[in-house]
């Protein structure tokens, strides 16, 4: 019964874990591109320090502040700051 175990798992197992490392790739591709969204908007000295002050309201649990802190200081719309925030 374990013979013909071996051979099937020898060809779906590293097809599983191909296709579990590439969503985790994207994912984590996708996180990245959100967060440099922000530089449309600004420069980059100003929005590494603004991610900087959004990370320490995170931090502190005051997510709602950071996005009405981005929403001000950018100008973005709700929906994208809040997903913004979420990224960083």
């Amino acid at each position: 019964m374990s013979e013909p175990m071996i051979p099937y798992l020898l060809f779906v197992l590293p097809g599983v874990l191909f296709g579990v490392a590439f969503l985790l790739w994207l994912t984590r591709l996708s996180k990245i591109l959100r967060q440099r969204r922000v530089l449309k908007y600004v420069d980059p000295m100003w929005a590494m320090d603004l991610t900087g002050r959004v990370r320490q309201l995170k931090v502190r649990g005051q997510e709602e502040e950071a996005v009405i802190l981005v929403q001000d200081e950018i100008g973005m719309d709700e929906r994208t700051a809040r997903s913004w925030v979420r990224c960083v």
